[in-house]
């Protein structure tokens, strides 16, 4: 799925459940949402607004900074890296999903994402 052409923000976290959810909503010229799911976040390194994003796979100069700055016994696979105009953002989670619905603005998909 392509989401360089689309604005993305955070758009939900659930503390209690550790998820985050970022959103690039439905428009009059794009009908459907598109979705970036994580489950089981334990450290959050992002800005809250995306022009474009790419999902990029972590290198080991990202893996050596999330555990610097987080905790030293991270495993490269939990890494998820977003890109977005050439900076390099973390999410440290188990899981990571992406979807496209057809949800309401104040609508969350986290509400069936485990």
């Amino acid at each position: 799925m392509d989401l360089r052409n689309r604005r993305f923000r955070v758009w939900d976290y659930r503390v209690s459940h550790d998820q985050l959810l970022i959103r690039s909503p439905r428009s009059e010229h794009q009908t459907r949402n598109v979705d970036v799911l994580f489950a089981g976040v334990e450290y959050l390194e992002l800005a809250t607004m995306f022009e474009e994003l790419e999902i990029a796979a972590p290198t080991n100069a990202d893996l050596a900074r999330v555990q610097a700055a987080h905790r030293p016994g991270v495993q490269l696979d939990y890494v998820r890296v977003l890109v977005s105009k050439g900076h390099r953002y973390v999410v440290v989670a188990a899981g990571m999903e992406i979807e496209e619905n057809e949800l309401d603005l104040f609508e969350s998909s986290l509400e069936r994402f485990s």
